[in-house]
């Protein structure tokens, strides 16, 4: 009886399960010089083949010749002087905006999203901008509430409990509430202020409310302070859970400090797997000294995993909860180690099969 039990538990830990892996990059200056390192393409390959749907910022992608490189790469074709053959079925689709920022210097966000999984239902380009007229002015003046405005886009997957969901991309501006008031500009504050506005357009025009927000908050450090945080919705407002800690370290200087987050609406949060959110440092995953991992990128990436169908509810909480260990994980990680234990709560690659141990 005893073998019996002990043959189960042996089987019960070989078991694989399924996930959907959502991911958001700041790829540091992403553009035509990058895309043709092979070293660093290489590694931003690995990192993409991760996810289901990972949101790229920082690309600075004029022509879209990098985007091209990296779907090539990706997708595996081969490419002779430039001319590219698919080698097969093609794993990944994007989705791009335009070219966003002020003056001179603009950015793309940049969806890569698994086909197999994942198909796009709709996008639209968020404004918000208004005028005003100084009292010691004739003339009105445009305000710009984002330097880069999100580019919003709604997925439907057949995998998830949730089948229909919002990603809202954010990548705001590094700037302190002084020195937005010495340039006449808007803050990393206003703008994360304003997201709120960004996820009610999202609701009306889709009525859905199963929302992430998810990039480069610029949330720590100088630019918002634990003070300002305590006044912006995104991190206050029962409606909104963040996902990612303020103490988890999101930049490959170790500064622990989250300037990346994860934050999601409560019907959003109930098809979040509980303890999922996270930061993949892969200069650790991949062996790669400080200056290599720098290459890349000075962030690392943020993730979170969607329930898939068959899955129960979780309880909805205002953060990831730093929870004990169940008996189960604790089997796990006497015997095999924490890599055993991150494995059984979420999957490590696509294939979307995870095996327990080993």
């Amino acid at each position: 009886m005893r073998l019996l039990c002990a043959l189960g538990l042996f089987l019960a830990l070989l078991h694989v399960t399924s996930c959907l892996l959502i991911g958001a990059f700041n790829i540091r200056q992403f553009g035509d010089k990058k895309s043709r390192n092979k070293d660093v393409m290489a590694t931003i390959k690995e990192i993409v083949l991760r996810y289901d749907i990972i949101l790229i910022q920082e690309v600075r992608d004029k022509d879209l010749e990098t985007t091209k490189r990296l779907m090539n790469l990706v997708n595996n074709n081969v490419c002779v002087f430039s001319v590219c053959f698919p080698s097969g079925s093609p794993q990944f689709a994007y989705k791009v905006s335009d070219p966003l920022g002020p003056r001179s210097y603009k950015e793309r966000y940049l969806f890569l999203y698994r086909v197999q999984t994942v198909s796009v239902k709709g996008s639209f380009q968020y404004n918000g901008n208004f005028f005003y007229r100084p009292s010691y002015s004739l003339f009105w003046r445009e305000i710009h509430v984002f330097d880069r405005p999100p580019f919003v886009v709604k997925f439907s997957s057949t995998e998830t409990a949730v089948k229909e969901f919002v990603l809202i991309p954010i990548h705001t501006s590094p700037r302190t509430v002084a020195e937005a008031a010495r340039e006449g500009k808007r803050s990393t504050v206003d703008e994360l202020n304003d997201l709120v506005d960004v996820v009610k357009e999202a609701k009306r025009k889709w009525h859905n409310n199963n929302i992430v927000v998810l990039g480069d908050f610029n949330a720590a450090g100088t630019y918002v302070t634990k003070s300002d945080l305590q006044n912006i919705p995104l991190f206050t407002d029962n409606n909104f859970h963040c996902l990612i800690d303020d103490d988890v370290d999101t930049a490959v200087s170790g500064s622990q400090k989250a300037y990346d987050r994860i934050v999601v609406t409560t019907d959003m949060n109930n098809g979040v797997v509980p303890c999922s959110a996270d930061v993949f440092n892969f200069k650790n995953k991949y062996g790669l000294t400080q200056a290599q991992t720098l290459a890349v990128s000075d962030h690392f990436p943020v993730e979170v995993e969607l329930r898939t169908t068959g899955t129960t509810t979780q309880t909805p909480t205002t953060q990831t909860p730093r929870r004990k260990q169940t008996y189960h994980e604790r089997f796990l990680y006497v015997m095999f180690g924490l890599d055993a234990v991150r494995r059984a709560n979420r999957c490590q690659q696509w294939g979307r099969k995870s095996i327990f141990i080993g």
